[in-house]
Order: structure tokens, then sequence, then C-alpha cells
């Protein structure tokens, strides 16, 4: 299947912007953010950065990540927005094939068709794997919005002098948990390119800019 030049271009962006963005979100100090800022203290400062002995005051590394979160978010939006159009690879039913009875059936196949050879470090190729591919860019397109919205919430509640609210600190617990959820997806989509590069399946160049 190939991909229309915006769908190339949104995937290459995206893909800079959240490996850079969840960098900086594992490096960043939060300004607000302490051992008694935890209201559940579930995360606690795990998540939140907390500065030892006391709160945050200034974060240059936050006021980063809190504007690469309003690029990555308006990122995702054009790729919803694409995701209606007929543009190739664009259709939102190739993301969510496990939506559909037809879907779900060719993903049954897919698995049971490969899942000795995924136990040995093979994987099909592209055109024999596409249900799964397809349904993992769904997972990661549906994490990563889950943990923009959050994300969105955080930067309009998030209280940068004092105690947070018990809902943003909900919130900000969804966020890193999504966050988590995003990070394993992205690992085993950056796994998945790697075994099919080696094995010469050669997919960049299917999604590449320009390819």
């Amino acid at each position: 299947m190939g991909y229309a030049a915006a769908i190339r271009w949104n995937h290459s962006l995206l893909a800079l912007c959240m490996v850079v963005q969840l960098l900086v979100g594992e490096l960043m100090d939060v300004p607000g953010a302490g051992e008694e800022a935890s209201a559940l203290g579930w995360l606690g400062v795990a998540w939140a950065h907390g500065a030892e002995g006391g709160m945050v005051k200034e974060s240059w590394m936050f006021e980063l990540h809190e504007a690469l979160g309003l690029v990555v978010v308006a990122l995702l939006l054009i790729r919803v927005l694409l995701a209606m159009t007929d543009l190739p690879g664009a259709n939102w039913r190739h993301l969510v094939p496990w939506v559909f009875a037809a879907g779900r059936a060719q993903l049954a196949r897919e698995i049971g068709s490969q899942m000795e050879g995924w136990k040995q470090g093979r994987l099909a190729p592209p055109e024999e794997g596409e249900s799964v591919a397809r349904s993992v860019h769904g997972l990661m397109l549906l994490s990563a919005l889950l943990v923009g919205a959050a994300g969105v919430l955080l930067f309009f509640g998030w209280n940068e002098h004092g105690r947070q609210s018990e809902w943003i600190e909900m919130v900000g617990e969804f966020h890193e948990a999504m966050v988590g959820v995003l990070e394993f997806l992205l690992a085993l989509h950056v796994l998945a390119v790697i075994l099919h590069q080696r094995q010469g399946h050669d997919i960049v160049s299917r999604i590449k800019p320009g390819g």
C-alpha cells in the first residue's frame, strides 16, 4: 500500500517531535512539582520530576515541553483530518481494522499464521501483515491523542506556583500512564521496522518523504 505525500510528511514530523518530546519529558523539572505536591501519592514526584527538598520555580525544558506538546497535538489533529480523506494510506478504516468484522478476521488470520515467525524474530513481508501493522499504527495514534488531550488539560490547569488540585493530579497520572503505553508501542514499532529492514523488506522507503 502506498502513502500520499501528506501522510509521509505528517508521519515524519510526528515521529521527530514525539521522540524529542518524550526525551524532554523524561529530563525536565516541573514548576510547582515537589514531594508535597502529590495529593493522591500514587506516582508522586516520579512523574512530576519535582525538585528535591522543594518546588521547582522555573524550567526552560518544561516550557519547551509545553510548546512542543502543542505542536504534537496540532500534527495529531492534522492526521485525524487526513484520515477523513480518500488519500492513499490515509483512511481511518486502515488504522482500526479491529472495528470491522472483516478486519478482525483478517487480523486473526495474520496473527495465527505469523506467530511462530514472531517468536523467532522473523516478520512477514509488509503486504502479508497489513492488518497487524495498521492496528499498531492505530493504537499509537489513539494513545498519542489521549496523551495530547491530557496534556492540553494540564497546560491550562497546572499550577506552577503551588499545590495541584486533585483532578489535575488525576489527569497527570493518566497522562503519565498513557505515555508509558505510547512508549511501549513506539518501541514495538521501531523494533518491527528494524527487523523488516534487516530482512530486506525496505519498508522505510514506503513512508519516508519523497520515497
